[in-house]
């Protein structure tokens, strides 16, 4: 096994020093090890494909090939793009500042790290919907893209943006093929192509065309970004623009074997119980996980820190979930699958619930958010927090007092 010299220690520990004191940034050594699960992807997309061939092949309508196939396609392909994402971020920081290699800006590394944590889940969807034939998923669907993590008191890094350049363009091409896979699928068809199934292509295809737009327009915004001559607005609008392309190329992906999955928003809506159903409930620390962020359920469920922060929060809540904090949590939650808000920090609170910002102005359990703004439940005092911008800190924190300043 090879030795390090002297010479190459050294230069290691100066890039360390470099990347991480005097730039801020941080090892990307989590986010690489997470992409090391990702090799199993092509293989699940494959046995998709070969499913669907194999069903056409017996005589069903392709349609009803694709459909039978929607939900491992829907999983697998989400987990691609995660997967794509990340690397496309990690490649243009690389190549923006090869001496940083190994370290990522914070905000980099958060987006990063939050995407990573989706592929796993994704990957195991889609292997049981693959598995089972009556597998019905216990996700809402569409899958949003994200959270999406935004630079806290600067502009994002053009890296960054490029990187987001190169993933949008990739995305974009496995939309565009899946969906001329699809139409060549139904073109072989023995019998005529249902008029709803046409127009849902039409329907792809327009959203496909309204992508692309996002993507231009991003794109230009970093090329003029690029050469210095942005304001930190058109930074934003430049990132707001790509996220959006992302989440149109997102859900044409996994919109093509499922027609009902683009209308999914629409027909979900109404689903929100009316105030008068909500009632105050007793509750043990268990209950409160249910709160919490899904990746605070996997880490820290079953943990001593978890276990007693848990017990903690439902001392101070007295043991009781409020009304309007029920209210709250379902329309935060439609809120975000109309993407009218979004998570922007995974496990911010305690009971490790998210912190939100609404892309528009919101009415939540009765009280009105301004269009982007900071929010989140406040558990402790059953209250709804929010501000322009929260301030942040780097480890949890015991919660203050009522009476007491913030």
């Amino acid at each position: 096994m090879p030795v390090k010299s002297l010479f190459d220690s050294a230069r290691e520990s100066s890039r360390t020093f470099y990347a991480s004191v005097l730039r801020g940034e941080v090892s990307d050594a989590n986010v690489r090890g997470y992409l090391r699960m990702t090799s199993q992807i092509e293989d699940i997309w494959t046995q998709v494909e070969q499913k669907v061939a194999t069903l056409i092949a017996q005589g069903a309508n392709p349609w009803d090939a694709y459909a039978q196939a929607g939900y491992p396609f829907a999983f697998v392909r989400a987990a691609r793009t995660c997967t794509v994402f990340v690397r496309e971020l990690l490649a243009a920081d690389a190549a923006a500042d090869p001496s940083t290699a190994g370290f990522l800006p914070q905000v980099t590394y958060d987006q990063a790290h939050a995407l990573c944590a989706q592929i796993q889940p994704s990957l195991e969807h889609a292997v049981m919907a693959l598995n089972d034939p009556n597998y019905v998923p216990d996700v809402r669907l569409p899958l949003s893209l994200g959270p999406r993590i935004e630079s806290e008191g600067a502009s994002c890094p053009v890296a960054h943006l490029q990187g987001m350049i190169a993933a949008a363009r990739e995305t974009r091409e496995w939309a565009a093929g899946l969906l001329a896979q699809y139409e060549n699928a139904l073109s072989g068809a023995k019998v005529s192509v249902p008029a709803a199934i046409t127009a849902h292509v039409d329907a792809l295809k327009r959203r496909l065309a309204l992508a692309d737009f996002q993507l231009r327009a991003g794109t230009d915004l970093v090329g003029q970004i690029s050469q210095g001559e942005a304001t930190a607005e058109l930074h934003e609008k430049a990132e707001d623009s790509l996220w959006e392309a992302m989440q149109g190329f997102f859900l044409i992906s996994q919109s093509v074997a499922r027609p009902e999955l683009l209308t999914a928003k629409q027909a979900r809506s109404g689903f929100i119980r009316k105030r008068g159903a909500y009632h105050d409930r007793r509750i043990t620390p268990d209950d409160l996980w249910e709160i919490a962020d899904k990746s605070a359920r996997q880490e820290l469920r079953g943990t001593q820190f978890g276990t007693d922060e848990m017990k903690e929060m439902c001392e101070k809540m007295h043991g009781v979930l409020s009304a309007r904090a029920q209210q709250y949590a379902d329309e935060v939650e439609q809120a975000v699958y109309d993407d009218n808000a979004y998570v922007i920090s995974k496990m911010a609170n305690c009971p490790f619930d998210p912190l939100y910002r609404s892309r528009t102005e919101l009415t939540l359990a009765g009280q009105r958010i301004p269009a982007d703004y900071e929010f989140h439940w406040d558990y402790h005092r059953n209250t709804l927090n929010y501000r322009k911008h929260f301030g942040r800190i780097q480890a949890w924190q015991e919660c203050q007092e009522e009476g007491s300043d913030d």
